[in-house]
């Protein structure tokens, strides 16, 4: 171990301040053994010097509160500095870094970290703090020259929840990995998947902070792709309730890749930060939700610099400003003004959900409104690389403005094909937009050239007249001569100078964060909701069927949330608006409230209640190779085992249509009130669904739905039409591959019900009865009067079948074991072959 270079007689002595205990050492190493002793309102101080130490210390007591937190730093600030690349670990909760200065030395991997092992920190905070040009251990720069690769560094990562970086300055990265990234694994399940606790929310901040030449990454070497200057999550846990804020930091030549910021998580809110001749954009890519308000994006016309690229949906996308960005080489398609993307992968993932897609998600829902793209190359641009699916949502009041002359002039609606603006622009509502200075390169009646605009400087950017374009209040472009000041740490500037009059104060900011619900039971029932905030709020509830415990509070509080029974046969969305009330930040916070709907099942016979009820009628092509151990044949889609299914080309339809088609045979004429329908987990197809009461001609068929996009998760997915559907005799699936590019549809399980009674074989009510119910001891018993019962099956509210079993026709009464099921509510089918019966049950084992 390296020896600090300072010296000092004692080791480190003990003081008294107030309620906590001030504890002055010598050595940062020191830290790890006395983490464990410390009190609520201790201060750890490290005399000033330059240490040579690279070990990894550890900062993880757990007895800090909000009003003592527990605080670890130099005499002075950045009067410590550490030289050879000394690590941390920060394990505890309400604990504070404070004033340290990394200045060179070998970086690592997870360089600061806010966890200690599993122990994750909470409520913790690093602040004006500075790292600056840590670098690669030699032997590591041989290897990735052999190699091809570049080694991977995260100098911040955020684990736990609520923690909190800011006024620090981040100076010269020159190693891929994001430079801040905010972990959301353990957030998503902490015990390896076992339990799902991704609807809890994150909360971290980070803010007022200054990143500095992060060194653009050669893209052919392995891990350069991994090089964001703030990451927020990852694909895999994409629909994590993040709501993590990164607000007032400004960001200088953060070029590492194309994406400076990268969502990849829900409910983010990126606002009020400053770009300046960073070449990328900032990235929705994963996750929805995100508010993107108030930024300056300043490209001061150098090449590869962006704005804004959009994936996913219920994105808010406001008053933001967008100047002297061009992008024309290589990386155009993404970085523009503001970017598209024509993904269509499932989007808007519910947080109960563990089914994701690393692929584009599908963008539904968005606002994008009141933003000024000025002098910047390709204003909006419609991006299909990743597919053509139309965007969903709204473009209003935006202003797009060239000056006469600009070299940067564009049309208004470009794209990476002449056709990609009527491809994939089309679906979104445009009302209230004006440009200058250019041609709109479209037909769209929500643009208007307005010639009278005229622009007034204010210092490096322009006010408009007219109310269009974007309102950036009291909100000015951050200079490198606020560094040390009001942004990053207070002992260096802008280009890393030591300063003695810098601005050391942290300013609190204020907040209020509410935690977020999984999609609750249609049966009604209260929730806890967990609301922390350090102002007073009040709650207001918007719809009739939802109601709060508490209405109006100061700081901390779980309120309980209640819903009344949903009897709707669709999922229901509702919202509670939470409301600052004291201060000046005017936070608002939504918590969404979404119901499943009443089982669409249960008061339906099931037409196919065993495999051989319905039949295959014809089919174009079916994915049957032995030599590829293929047997993917159309009859598996009605075997009831989701362990097989039916897969079909759509290129190979013999007579040339393009689809894969599959017509069933009813094999009698039914009342069609549902069509369940399983496809493959993790993936999402297009399909339609015909119906016929006569013949199987084409024109025989009647589509019913629509154009559907199916769910990722694997489960049975009622299709309800708008009302009963006499007389059905067959019914055709066409199939149009996948939103992301396969030619492949697959069904797993079909089934189908109507609301008619049998005439044949018909049973009553009370031939059936089940108990006890709620089921406490793992045995369900079923007793029946009707001995012709052949089968049993138990699915949940998502229609998936939880256990299958074969009824024994000699006896009035038997005992299922149910002891392997998790508790919840259920529903128990009981068939005779044609007929069926349905009751709800509940398990609470």
């Amino acid at each position: 171990m390296s020896k600090i270079t300072f010296y000092f007689l004692l080791l480190f002595s003990i003081s008294a301040i107030g309620q906590g205990v001030t504890h002055n050492i010598t050595d940062p190493e020191q830290l790890t053994a006395l983490s464990a002793t410390l009190q609520a309102g201790d201060i750890v101080v490290l005399a000033d010097g330059t240490y040579t130490s690279d070990a990894r210390i550890k900062f993880s007591p757990t007895t800090g509160t909000t009003a003592e937190p527990i605080t670890f730093r130099p005499e002075t600030p950045g009067g410590v500095i550490f030289t050879k690349g000394l690590k941390m670990s920060i394990g505890g909760d309400h604990v504070i870094v404070d004033g340290f200065y990394w200045k060179g030395g070998i970086g690592a991997s997870n360089f600061i970290e806010f966890r200690d092992g599993s122990s994750y920190a909470n409520y913790s905070t690093i602040q004006n703090c500075a790292i600056d040009g840590l670098v690669v251990d030699p032997d590591d720069v041989a290897d990735n020259i052999a190699d091809g690769s570049i080694t991977k560094h995260r100098w911040i990562v955020l684990y736990g929840t609520y923690n909190t970086v800011i006024n620090c300055s981040f100076m010269n990265k020159k190693t891929a990995g994001a430079l801040v990234l905010a972990e959301m694994e353990y957030n998503a399940s902490p015990d390896d998947g076992t339990t799902n606790t991704r609807c809890n929310v994150v909360g971290h901040t980070i803010s007022n902070n200054y990143f500095y030449k992060y060194e653009k990454m050669d893209p052919t070497l392995s891990n350069s792709g991994d090089s964001e200057t703030i990451r927020i999550g990852t694909s895999e846990y994409q629909n994590v309730n993040s709501e993590v804020t990164v607000s007032n930091n400004y960001f200088v030549e953060a070029d590492g890749e194309n994406e400076i910021i990268t969502n990849k998580s829900k409910g983010n809110i990126y606002t009020n930060n400053t770009f300046r001749r960073c070449r990328g954009s900032l990235v929705l890519r994963h996750g929805s939700g995100a508010l993107v308000d108030g930024n300056y994006f300043l490209g001061e016309n150098v090449e590869g610099t962006g704005g804004i690229r959009i994936v996913d949906s219920d994105h808010t996308i406001t008053n933001n400003y967008i100047q002297d960005c061009i992008n024309v080489n290589e990386q155009a398609k993404w970085n523009n003004g503001i970017t598209f993307i024509g993904g269509g992968d499932s989007n808007a993932v519910d947080c109960s959900s563990t089914s994701v897609s690393n692929g584009y998600q599908k963008t539904e829902r968005i606002n994008v409104s009141n933003n000024s793209i000025v002098n910047t190359n390709a204003p909006l641009f419609y991006n299909e690389d990743k597919g053509s699916n139309d965007p969903g949502g709204s473009v209003l009041n935006n202003l797009v403005y060239f000056a006469s002359g600009n070299a940067n002039v564009t049309d208004v609606l470009t794209g990476d094909s002449v056709d990609a603006y009527n491809d994939m622009g089309t679906g979104l509502t445009y009302t209230g937009n004006v440009y200058t200075g250019t041609s709109l390169g479209g037909t769209n009646a929500g643009f208007a050239e307005d010639n009278s605009i005229t622009a007034t400087a204010n210092g490096e950017i322009f006010t408009f007249s007219g109310d269009k374009g974007a309102d950036m209040g009291a909100y000015q472009p951050t200079t490198d001569d606020m560094v040390g000041h009001e942004i990053g740490a207070c002992f260096l500037d802008n280009a890393g100078n030591v300063i003695m009059d810098g601005d050391c104060t942290i300013q609190v900011l204020e907040s209020l964060t509410v935690g977020g619900l999984s999609t609750v039971a249609y049966t009604a029932g209260s929730y806890d909701v967990d609301v922390s905030a350090n102002v007073s709020w009040s709650a207001t509830v918007n719809d009739n069927w939802i109601s709060v415990s508490q209405t109006s509070g100061t700081g901390d509080a779980t309120i309980s949330v209640t819903v009344t029974e949903n009897t709707l046969s669709s999922e229901r969305t509702g919202t509670v608006t939470f409301e600052q009330t004291s201060g000046d930040s005017g936070i608002v916070r939504t918590l969404t409230v979404s119901q499943e709907m009443a089982d669409p099942r249960a008061n339906l016979n099931l037409i196919n209640p065993t495999a051989n009820d319905v039949s295959v009628y014809s089919y174009t092509n079916q994915e049957v190779d032995a030599s590829k151990n293929k047997d993917n044949q159309a009859v598996h889609s009605l075997d009831k085992n989701f362990g097989t299914y039916w897969a079909s080309d759509r290129t190979k339809d013999p007579a040339g249509s393009g689809k894969s088609i599959i017509i069933y045979d009813l094999e009698g004429t039914f009342d069609l009130d549902l069509i369940d329908i399983a496809t493959s987990s993790g993936k999402t197809y297009n399909l339609q669904i015909w119906v016929s009461t006569t013949g199987v001609d084409d024109a025989d068929f009647t589509n019913v739905f629509g154009d559907i996009v199916t769910t990722s998760d694997g489960d049975m997915q009622p299709f309800i039409p708008s009302s009963t559907i006499s007389g059905v005799k067959y019914v055709k699936i066409i199939g149009d591959g996948q939103p992301a590019g396969s030619n492949y549809t697959s069904i797993h399980e079909i089934e189908f019900y109507t609301s008619q009674s049998f005439s044949n074989d018909e049973f009553a009510k009370d031939d059936v009865k089940l108990y006890p119910n709620p089921v406490a001891q793992g045995v369900l018993y079923l007793s029946k009067q009707n001995l012709d019962l052949s089968d049993l099956r138990i699915y949940d509210i998502s229609g998936k079948t939880i256990l299958n079993v074969k009824l024994n026709s000699a006896v009035q009464k038997e005992s299922i074991d149910v002891s392997a099921i998790s508790q919840g509510i259920y529903f128990v089918e009981v068939t005779n072959g044609r007929s069926s019966l349905v009751n709800k049950i509940v398990i609470s084992n």
